[in-house]
């Protein structure tokens, strides 16, 4: 009779005991479970960060391209103007010009032009790259230049008559000044160019 009664006792003691043990590893298989959806969760977090992050820098790479872009063509733009402008006021020097009469108003508009590609350049040297930023300085160089040419040619033609051999050597400067600014501007827009299809760089 106490043998049988330890013997049950026994049985429920080891039932408690597998109950409880079963209790502890469900818990425990629990936890990890839940453990494992949290970190799962957190990566996903992360990787969705990671990919906003990416998309807003694609979107600002395509902002200041296209604000780079712009900020070249208008250079280039104002650049050719300003040399046109230039040559126009060394024609309106030269003997018998048909312009003459307007020579203090293409003079103004050579130099209003001039200035007006300055200003811009300043904009180009702000958004950059250095490669860019140095043929904007040689196309204002070359500009300058050219101003000055036709300036000299107006002071010639001021000082007194001018020779057709006088006419001729002015004519071959202003040719030699303005192919240079034509040729600094067609490097410029290599530049440009280059500059503009150069890709996102990683992480940047």
């Amino acid at each position: 009779m106490a043998g049988s009664l330890l013997l049950s006792f026994i049985g429920i003691i080891g039932t408690l005991i597998g109950s409880g043990l079963t209790g502890f590893l469900t818990l425990r298989s629990e936890r990890a479970k839940q453990q494992a959806l949290e970190q799962q969760e957190e990566r996903q977090s992360r990787q969705r960060e990671r990919l906003q992050e990416l998309d807003l820098r694609l979107e600002h790479h395509r902002w200041r391209r296209e604000h780079r872009k712009a900020i070249y063509e208008e250079f280039a733009e104002k650049s050719q103007t300003a040399r046109i402008a230039a040559l126009d006021y060394h024609r309106c020097c030269l003997p018998a010009a048909p312009e003459a009469a307007q020579r203090e108003e293409i003079r103004m508009r050579g130099r209003m032009a001039y200035r007006d590609a300055l200003k811009t350049s300043y904009a180009v040297e702000l958004q950059g790259p250095d490669e860019v930023a140095e043929r904007v300085g040689d196309c204002m160089t070359s500009l300058r230049d050219l101003l000055t040419c036709a300036e000299e040619h107006e002071a010639r033609a001021v000082a007194g008559p001018l020779s057709q051999d006088d006419a001729a050597d002015m004519h071959r400067q202003i040719t030699v000044c303005f192919d240079d600014a034509q040729r600094v501007l067609r490097l410029f827009t290599r530049a440009g160019r280059d500059a503009l299809d150069r890709p996102t760089p990683p992480g940047g």
